[in-house]
C-alpha cells in the first residue's frame, strides 16, 4: 500500500499571525514529518493545495518561509523532496476512490477532509500544532456516510501527528505501516502471517486476489487490515462477534444461499458477512471463529448474483 501523509487543512494558520510564530509552526511540522520519514522513508505528503502557495496567516506563506534567510538549506531541500501532491483529489485519481458512498468526517463540528482521507487510505494525518486541539496524538472523528440504500453515522479515533513526540507515541503503528507496504497478491500471501495474523484465506482467495487490479487490490488490503485489527481487539467472552469495520454487513436471508464457499478443511460453509470495495461493487465475504480467534475469508470479487 502507498505510504501517505495527509496535511490537515483545518490546521492551516489563519488570521494575523506573527512571522516568527508562523515560522515556528512550519519548523514544528517539518520536525514531525522528518520523524515519520525516518520510519516510513517512502512516504509522500498530500495537501489541499500546492505547498508553496499555502498560507501561514494573512501575511506569510510557505513560499516566504522557503526563501527566508537563515532557514537551514537541508530543511528546504527536504520539504521540496517529499513527493508532495495536491489537491487531495489526486489520491483518488491515482489509487481509486475508496469511499463506498459519500463520507464526511468532522472534528469538533469542522469538516476535516485530509484527516478523513487518511482514515480511508490508511495514511498518517499530520497537522500544524498552533491550535491546541491539533496537539493531541489521537483525534476523535464523527463520520457520516451516505450509501445508495443506507445512511450511517459513527465515531472513530485516528492516530495523528503534529509534534515530534507523537512520532514516538505511534512508533509501533508506523513500523506496522512499513511492514504492510505490499505491492501484489504474491507478496501479500507470502507475508500474510506477519501482516494479518488474525486472518485466514480460504482455498480460493489467492486466486481471487490475483484477479484484482489497482486500485481495487489496495482497497481490499486496507479492509483486511481493518478486519484483522477488529478481530484482534475482540473478546469472545464478552461479545458474540467483533466490532466490524465500517462498510460491513450481513447478507439478507434471500441472498445467503449465494454465499457458500470452500473451507480450509474441505467441504463448504456460509460466508455471509462481507465488506465492500470499489469499483465494480466488490465484496469480501468472511466468517469468524472463536477458537482460534480469527476471520476466514471465503470470497473476494464482484457482488454475488449480478
Amino acid at each position: 500500500m502507498a505510504q501517505l501523509m495527509f496535511l490537515n487543512e483545518c490546521s492551516h494558520l489563519t488570521g494575523d499571525v506573527h512571522p516568527e510564530i508562523a515560522a515556528q509552526a512550519m519548523s514544528d511540522l517539518i520536525e514531525a514529518i522528518l520523524g515519520i520519514k525516518r520510519i516510513l522513508p517512502r512516504a509522500s505528503l498530500v495537501t489541499s493545495e500546492p505547498l508553496p502557495s499555502l498560507r501561514l496567516g494573512n501575511s506569510y506563506s510557505v513560499a516566504i518561509w522557503l526563501n527566508q534567510a537563515g532557514i537551514a538549506r537541508e530543511r528546504v531541500r527536504f520539504l521540496l523532496s517529499l513527493g508532495q501532491q495536491a489537491p487531495f483529489r489526486v489520491v483518488r485519481t491515482i489509487l481509486g476512490d475508496r469511499d463506498p458512498g459519500v463520507t464526511v468526517y468532522r472534528n469538533a463540528g469542522d469538516v476535516v477532509e485530509g484527516v478523513g482521507l487518511a482514515d480511508l487510505y490508511g495514511g498518517v494525518p499530520v497537522s500544524f500544532c498552533r491550535e491546541i486541539r491539533w496537539r493531541a496524538p489521537i483525534l476523535i472523528l464523527e463520520v457520516e456516510q451516505l450509501l445508495e440504500d443506507d445512511e450511517r453515522r459513527w465515531s472513530t479515533e485516528i492516530r495523528h501527528v503534529s509534534l515530534i513526540t507523537h512520532v514516538e507515541t505511534h512508533r509501533d503503528w508506523l513500523v506496522s505501516l512499513r511492514r504492510r507496504d505490499v505491492q501484489n497478491a504474491a507478496d501479500l500471501c507470502l507475508n500474510k502471517a506477519e501482516l494479518l495474523p488474525r486472518i485466514e484465506f480460504g482455498p480460493r482467495i489467492e486466486g481471487d486476489l490475483k484477479q484484482l487490479q489497482p486500485p481495487a487490490f489496495f482497497q481490499v488490503i486496507r479492509y483486511l487490515d481493518r478486519l484483522n485489527d477488529s478481530v484482534e481487539r475482540w473478546d469472545p467472552e464478552t461479545r458474540p462477534a467483533p466490532e466490524y469495520p465500517p462498510n460491513t454487513s450481513d447478507e439478507s436471508a434471500t441472498r445467503k444461499p449465494l454465499c457458500v464457499f470452500p473451507t480450509l478443511g474441505g467441504g463448504t460453509a456460509a460466508f455471509t458477512w462481507h465488506g465492500r470495495y470499489t469499483p465494480t461493487a466488490g465484496r469480501i465475504h468472511f466468517r469468524v471463529e472463536q477458537n482460534p480467534k480469527r476471520a476466514i475469508i471465503g470470497y473476494i470479487g464482484k457482488k454475488l448474483g449480478i
